[in-house]
C-alpha cells in the first residue's frame, strides 16, 4: 500500500513538471513572435575602392565560335588505266581461189577425126601375123566415161585363135620428158578381153600386160587405166620417142580370143 501511494505521488508530480515546461515554453513563443515597433536602420553600404591597375583581372578573352566546315577526306587516286589503242583492222583483200589446175596432158588421139593420123601427125593403123586379123573402125562415143566429149571411139574387133594383132599409133618422135605415164579408156563387148600395151622409142620397147592394172581384164563399162612410164623399163630416150603407142591381142594371153574392144582419149599426162 505504502509503495502504490509513492508511486502516485511520483506520477503526479512529473505531470505537474511537464506542465510547468509547458507553460514557459508558450511564454517564449509569445516573446520572439511579437512584432517590433521601432524604424528599422537602413544598411550601411561601404564602399570599397577600386582596384589598382595590376589588381584588375583581365577581361577573358571572347573566341568567336566560327562554325567548321568538315573537310571530306579526299580519295586516294585511281590508278592510271593505260588504253592501248587498238590498230585499224587492215581492209580484207580479196583471195582469189585458183582453181585445181588439171593435170598437163598430151593428146595422142581421141579418134573424133576418124583420121588414119593422129594429132602428131604419125600414121595409125592395124596389124595381124600367123593368122590372127584386128580390123579398126570408128562409131560415135557413149555419154558415160570416154567418148563423153561427143566424138568417135576406136572400135576394134580381133581374133588371135591362131596367132597376134593389134592396133598401132607412132609417136612421131614426141618430147614425152614431161610427162609420166599414159592413160586411156577401154571397154570390152564380152568382158575379160586381156591385151598388151607397148611403148616404144625406136631402139627399146616395152610390153605391159594390162591385168598388172586391171585384174580381170576390160569391163562391159568404160575403165579409166593409167600406165606410169616406170614400168616401160625398156624405153630410155623418152625425149624423142620414134616407136609406137600399141594395143597388142596374142593367143597365149587367153580366153576370149576373139572379141571387141572399144578404147578412147589416149593421153600422156604429168
Amino acid at each position: 500500500m505504502i509503495q502504490t501511494r509513492k508511486n502516485i505521488l511520483n506520477m503526479f508530480s512529473v505531470i505537474n513538471s511537464l506542465i510547468i515546461l509547458g507553460s514557459v515554453f508558450f511564454a517564449l513563443q509569445q516573446f520572439f513572435s511579437r512584432p517590433l515597433t521601432g524604424p528599422i536602420p537602413e544598411p550601411v553600404v561601404v564602399e570599397s575602392p577600386p582596384p589598382a591597375p595590376s589588381q584588375i583581372a583581365p577581361k577573358p578573352l571572347e573566341i568567336e565560335k566560327v562554325a567548321i566546315q568538315p573537310k571530306d577526306t579526299p580519295l586516294p587516286p585511281l590508278p592510271q588505266v593505260r588504253v592501248i589503242p587498238k590498230p585499224a583492222p587492215k581492209p580484207i583483200e580479196s583471195v582469189v581461189v585458183t582453181p585445181n589446175p588439171t593435170l598437163a596432158k598430151m593428146i595422142l588421139d581421141n579418134f573424133n577425126a576418124s583420121s588414119k593420123y593422129n594429132p602428131l601427125g604419125g600414121f595409125t593403123g592395124t596389124f595381124g601375123g600367123t593368122g590372127g586379123f584386128c580390123l579398126e573402125s570408128y562409131q560415135k562415143g557413149s555419154a558415160f566415161g570416154a567418148g563423153e566429149d561427143g566424138g568417135n571411139i576406136l572400135k576394134l574387133v580381133y581374133n588371135v585363135n591362131n596367132g597376134y594383132a593389134g592396133y598401132y599409133s607412132k609417136l612421131n618422135n614426141v618430147d614425152l620428158t614431161k610427162y609420166h605415164r599414159v592413160t586411156f579408156a577401154v571397154k570390152g563387148a564380152k568382158g575379160g578381153e586381156v591385151f598388151e600395151v607397148e611403148l616404144g622409142d625406136g631402139s627399146g620397147v616395152s610390153k605391159i600386160d594390162i591385168r598388172d592394172y586391171l585384174p580381170y581384164g576390160a569391163s562391159t563399162t568404160w575403165q579409166k587405166v593409167s600406165l606410169p612410164f616406170k614400168a616401160f623399163a625398156e624405153v630410155r630416150n623418152w625425149r624423142q620417142m620414134k616407136g609406137n603407142f600399141a594395143i597388142v591381142f596374142e593367143q597365149y594371153l587367153g580366153t576370149p580370143t576373139n572379141s571387141t574392144l572399144y578404147v578412147d582419149n589416149i593421153n600422156f599426162e604429168e
